[in-house]
């Protein structure tokens, strides 16, 4: 039990450290008041007389915070240093603003606690201590770690590469002194602890978990080799980095915000390990499959996470270095993930997809107004001044692989004809492997754009994903995406039961496997493209599905599905294909149906894009049209959505399926300009499917043909 003695200093203690908080935030408010502590990390230091009033009030006010995020929290702070360093380290203001931000968030945090008792439950990297997610216990002694107050929990070393890289430029620079440099080394030295990492729990695999935490673990290895668990530590870096070695890539599609974080921690553990050199085709490797998925349109799709643009670009402009050109979480980052890239190798690739990330590409006439060229030269002057140019890459039609230099697996189509921008782009996703956060995608279009606008993409993060029998996220399950739909007679369709009641349908999830060998992507000479893909087990065992595709260069979309049901469907099931197109704003029959599930004659759909590039000043709208039989039904209906993609309507066809009996199915989705009368282009559209299989469709003068054993053609309407 503690003395008198004892108890009394820590009340004298903790009695002064709550009059200094009181007096920080104080000073905190006047420093507010007087406009010091807004808008950092600014877009420029230049015009600030006295940057030293300025750090300090920065300073007392991140120590006194009450919590902060240690993961996400000091990615803004690393572009700063990163802009300094690239700035030929020339301005001394941004030095002191990022001290300010080191001793604050750092040195002073842990004075902080000191001052409570609590010096040693602070870390800086992350925990694998067990217990509620915003709430720890510690095993030794039954004490409380609480997430952004000790440390940043499971997260907590997403941020840490920052705060090493921040902490060895300061001290390069002569910024720390000998104590300053003591503390922090205790600092480091406690958060490798047993205590805080066990490196043989949580994950040993390459994915954002274990990458995003490891950056910080590999340089603080390369800063203080004699650290705590030093030997472990680098084992562990070294089992994460061999399983992305040995398949040659990872495995998470959900782009943002995990991809970026993945990414970056691959290249800060390259950097601390000297493998940026020694393991540079591998990194290369990994960096062309996502090069893949960039293109000049000015819009963008991903596998399961929606991806806005944003209504302005106003901060964009302004800032560079801090907002991404989409409207997403951590906007930044992706583009620094390029940025960084790029000059590691000094490819004109990767910076061209960092522009498309960060401002959003060139026009097709290549013109850009004096606030983009602006930006530009603010975010990119590094490479300017060594005479890097972006370069377009080479991309057509082609079967996106994953594991490119070692498994060769079909990941992804990808439909095109080029990567300039306004090129129409089509993209499917193959994989049939789920892991922790890859939603039921396998087999959907999650892209289809055309003339600078996002015609479909109905991915979102949670679309699909289940606690329980409940979805997550908003979605609406099975039928969330642009895919073939199999059903039970019972329901309705396109209603799929999914994990409810005890008369379930078959899923898709888990089930389907991909057919390689039918996987084309190719392109006509014209720059016209073809692809094709299958699934077996697609809605119950034996059960085939193929798609073919084909996009034409001004951006037509002529989708033929074929479908043999199983043995096991019997002649009990219906099946079909859905799109779901975005929702129109004007008050429209869309949005007055609200959720009610209407069928319709006609067999044509309409809806605007989802976005539009920065450059389009047009509304291009999406036409959908279903070859009508005469057997189809055909409707629509509002369903929910999950929170990060957009109000869709989903538009779908259906007839019945019969075991072991071939049925067939068209769409057409033809980009149109807002303002030309929707149904009269329907009424011009042909369509026709034969016995044999083979589909036509004639829009616009164009004669498109898929053969059932395909082969392929886009030919203009020959002249009387």
């Amino acid at each position: 039990m503690p003395s008198i003695s004892t108890r009394a200093r820590t009340a004298a203690n903790i009695a002064v450290f709550l009059i200094l908080l009181a007096a920080v935030r104080g000073l905190a408010e006047t420093a507010e008041g007087n406009g010091l502590l807004t808008g950092h990390p600014r877009p420029s230091y230049e015009n600030v007389r006295d940057i030293d009033a300025m750090a300090a009030a920065l300073r007392r006010s991140l120590a006194g915070q009450e919590s902060y995020s240690f993961s996400r929290g000091w990615w803004t702070w690393d572009r700063l240093r990163c802009r300094y360093v690239d700035g030929g380290r020339k301005n001394a203001k941004e030095l002191k603003i990022l001290s300010a931000v080191f001793r604050g968030l750092i040195l002073d945090w842990h004075a902080k606690l000191e001052l409570k008792g609590e010096g040693d439950l602070f870390y800086i990297f992350f925990t694998s201590v067990s217990g509620d997610k915003r709430e720890r216990v510690l095993g030794v002694d039954g004490r409380t770690l609480l997430r952004d107050v000790h440390g940043g929990g499971y997260h907590g070393s997403w941020g840490s590469a920052a705060r090493m890289r921040i902490y060895e430029e300061l001290t390069a620079r002569g910024v720390l002194t000998d104590e300053e440099q003591a503390r922090f080394r205790k600092i480091v030295s406690q958060s490798l602890g047993s205590r805080f990492i066990d490196f043989e729990a949580k994950t040993q695999k390459a994915n954002n978990h274990s990458f995003g935490n490891a950056g910080g673990v590999a340089l603080a290895l390369k800063l203080f080799p004699d650290s705590p668990q030093a030997n472990e530590a680098r084992a562990w870096l070294n089992r994460i980095w061999n399983d992305l070695s040995d398949f040659g890539d990872w495995k998470e599609w959900n782009y943002y915000p995990y991809g970026p974080i993945f990414l970056h921690g691959m290249l800060d553990i390259a950097e601390a390990s000297g493998r940026i050199d020694s393991d540079r085709a591998l990194i290369k490797s990994i960096a062309q499959r996502c090069l893949g998925f960039v293109h000049g349109g000015g819009v963008r799709g991903n596998p399961n996470s929606g991806v806005r643009v944003r209504e302005t670009y106003e901060q964009v402009y302004a800032d560079p270095w801090n907002f991404g050109y989409y409207d997403v979480e951590q906007s930044a980052r992706d583009g620094h993930f390029w940025y960084r890239l790029a000059q590691h190798y000094n490819d004109p690739e990767y910076l061209w997809a960092a522009e498309q990330v960060a401002l959003g590409g060139r026009p097709p006439d290549g013109k850009v107004g004096a606030e983009y060229l602006a930006a530009y030269q603010r975010r990119f002057a590094w490479f300017i001044k060594r005479g890097i140019e972006p370069r377009i890459p080479a991309g057509r039609a082609s079967i996106g692989l994953l594991s490119a230099t070692n498994q060769e697996i079909h990941e992804r189509i990808y439909l095109r004809s080029g990567r300039v921008a306004g090129d129409p782009t089509a993209a499917f996703f193959l994989y049939d492997k789920k892991d922790e956060h890859l939603d039921n995608v396998s087999g959907h279009l999650y892209e289809y754009s055309a003339r600078g606008a996002k015609l479909l993409h109905c991915s979102g993060k949670y679309n699909n994903v289940y606690s329980g029998t409940d979805l997550r996220g908003g979605g609406s399950g099975e039928e969330s995406l642009d895919l073939f739909l199999v059903m039970h007679k019972r329901h309705t369709f396109p209603l799929h039961p999914d994990r409810k009641g005890d008369e379930r349908d078959y899923l898709r999830r888990g089930s389907i496997q991909s057919l390689p060998a039918l996987s084309r992507a190719e392109n006509n000479v014209a720059g016209d493209s073809f692809g094709q893909f299958g699934f077996v087990d697609y809605y119950g065992p034996g059960s085939r599905w193929i798609r073919r595709a084909v996009l034409t260069r001004n951006g037509y979309l002529v989708v033929a599905d074929e479908y043999v049901g199983g043995k096991a469907l019997g002649k009990n099931y219906m099946g079909g294909p859905v799109w779901h197109l975005a929702v129109s704003d004007d008050g429209g029959r869309e949005t007055d149906e609200a959720r009610n599930l209407v069928m319709q004659e006609e067999n044509w759909f309409d809806g605007p894009a989802f976005a539009r590039a920065w450059w389009q000043t047009e509304n291009i709208r999406t036409l959908l049209c279903f070859h009508q039989d005469g057997a189809m039904k055909l409707g629509r209906i509002r369903q929910p959505h999950s929170q990060d993609t957009d109000p869709n309507i989903t538009c779908f066809g259906w007839r019945p399926i019969h075991h072991g009996k071939t049925e067939r199915f068209l769409s057409v989705l033809v980009p149109y300009t807002e303002g030309e009368n929707p149904r009269a282009l329907a009424a011009t559209i042909e369509t026709r499917v034969t016995e044999a299989g083979d589909c036509t469709a004639r829009v616009n003068g164009i004669n498109i043909s898929i053969k059932a054993d395909g082969t392929w053609t886009v030919l203009p309407e020959e002249k009387k």
